[in-house]
């Protein structure tokens, strides 16, 4: 799992490796976000790896991890709350 948080970090901040400090930005956002989404608890974990990592929809989601549609909506939910917190401590 730590691989598919690597790739969603990856994917989520845009690479700009033409100006050198856009660069580190990107890297230090990459590695707050990886790890992040690696403190999350479990549940919330998987969903949001199957969700940004794979691009499953909440209906697959709820079938690969065995709970309901609206369960999932919850987790995901929460696990971005979560991460939103966690990104910017200071809001």
């Amino acid at each position: 799992m730590a691989k598919q948080s690597h790739e969603i970090a990856t994917s989520v901040t845009s690479s700009r490796e033409a100006d050198p400090h856009d660069a580190v930005v990107d890297r230090e956002q990459n590695a707050t976000l990886q790890e992040c989404i690696g403190s999350l608890p479990a549940l919330e974990k998987e969903a949001v790896l199957l969700r940004l990592g794979q691009g499953l929809s909440y209906k697959q989601i709820s079938q690969v991890m065995d709970l309901s549609v609206s369960h999932v909506g919850v987790l995901l939910h929460q696990a971005l709350g979560r991460l939103r917190s966690s990104m910017n401590p200071g809001n």
